[in-house]
């Protein structure tokens, strides 16, 4: 069976490329999303090679797609999102009319995440026909919302559709298909502001600068001392500044200065310490500035997540990406965001596994490399038999 998946997926090459090439053709930046389009194209290909399905829609047009081969347990979910960032400057071609050049394929969603959709499709065409031989069952999602925090994708068929698995795979974290993604940060983003005082910028003594007083704690922030700040599996924990506005004009002292921080930071620390932490930051300079003023809002928070490095998808991943590459994936924590986190509190083992360079996603000119996306399709063929054998 081995030889046959192998051959398989290297003589559908030309398929891969041309639902990479569709799936980019759909427009789903997110806002709006109108992932409906790129579910149109899943839906047609399914259709045509007898896959069962169901779509899901917590708002009209932000679809989710859920293709089932197999039956029984275990359940494998293998979910890649449809939709992507809008393109920005700087494209030398249509960032939807996909391009092939020097054995890549240019085009926004490309790397991120609808090449991988592509072989995924291509790979449940062949496990559709040797469904007689997968003791279990394998869910491929196209699902929506990945870009803006999953509420209309992953997280809505989790939460309100039912959908479940024993393990789970996502293709969403690059590297090559070098590292497996056992852990990631957790993700707090605040936004914070200062009030002040207007007056006239000729007497700012008599007003209370609300941007000063923001440097001030910034300034403070950038020293922010973490409980935990190393682990073995992850880098440092990280704080971005990531916007800041405040003031009308030079000669007005402002009244109000807001900024938005990204904190990323790593288990055994918890958001309720890093915000005490904050406050305590925020009384120590009310003590010499009692004019400072500021209020914290939690915009997002995703707590860090975990997995067991010995879990058995690790030991099929390494050992099946070692006979397709010759190497040995690395497991290791995550600083991005992906569905495995809700897919983790939800108790199912999920990590993280794919290809696509790591510099490649929401950037001008995003591409991935053909001959990783076919490895990839070989590689999931085997994991997939393999955990339902």
């Amino acid at each position: 069976m081995k030889e046959h998946l192998i051959s398989y997926i290297q003589d559908h090459e030309k398929e891969i490329i041309r639902l990479a090439t569709e799936l980019i053709g759909a427009n789903t930046v997110n806002p709006p999303g109108n992932e409906y389009l790129a579910v149109d194209i899943i839906k047609k290909y399914f259709n045509t090679h007898g896959i069962k399905y169901d779509i899901f829609e917590k708002i009209t047009g932000r679809a989710n797609i859920i293709g089932y081969i197999g039956n029984g347990s275990p359940t494998l979910l293998v979910a890649c999102h449809m939709d992507v960032v809008p393109p920005g400057d700087g494209w030398d071609t249509d960032p939807f009319n996909s391009v092939v050049k020097d054995n890549r394929i240019f085009g926004r969603g490309a790397n991120d995440n609808k090449g991988q959709m592509a072989s995924m499709l291509v790979l449940s065409k062949l496990l559709k026909e040797n469904e007689s031989k997968l003791n279990g069952s394998l869910l491929v999602i196209g699902a929506a919302d990945e870009e803006k925090g999953s509420g209309l994708g992953l997280e809505y068929l989790l939460d309100e559709c039912g959908i479940s698995a024993d393990y789970a795979i996502i293709p969403d974290v690059a590297n090559n298909m070098k590292i497996i993604d056992v852990g990631e940060k957790g993700a707090l983003f605040l936004n914070i502001i200062s009030y002040g005082k207007q007056s006239h910028g000729s007497t700012p003594e008599k007003g209370v600068n609300a941007i000063w007083n923001m440097i001030e704690l910034l300034n403070q922030l950038k020293k922010l001392r973490y409980k935990c700040s190393t682990h073995e599996l992850f880098s440092p924990p990280t704080l971005n500044l990531g916007t800041i506005t405040g003031g009308a004009a030079h000669n007005i002292v402002p009244a109000r200065c807001e900024v938005k921080i990204d904190i990323r930071y790593l288990p055994g620390e918890t958001e309720k310490e890093i915000l005490k932490k904050i406050y305590e930051i925020i009384t120590s300079i009310n003590k010499h500035n009692p004019t400072a003023k500021f209020d914290i809002h939690v915009d997002t928070h995703l707590p860090p997540t975990q997995v067991p490095v010995d879990n058995p998808l690790i030991s099929l991943i390494s050992k099946h990406t070692e006979s397709i590459l010759g190497i040995k994936p690395i497991p290791m924590g995550y600083s991005g965001v992906t569905v495995s986190k809700q897919l983790i509190e939800k108790g199912i083992m999920a990590v993280g596994f794919g290809p696509g360079d790591e510099d490649q996603s929401h950037i001008a000119n995003e591409s991935i490399e053909i001959r990783e996306l076919i490895d990839f399709g070989k590689i999931m063929g085997l994991i997939i038999f393999d955990i339902l054998k």
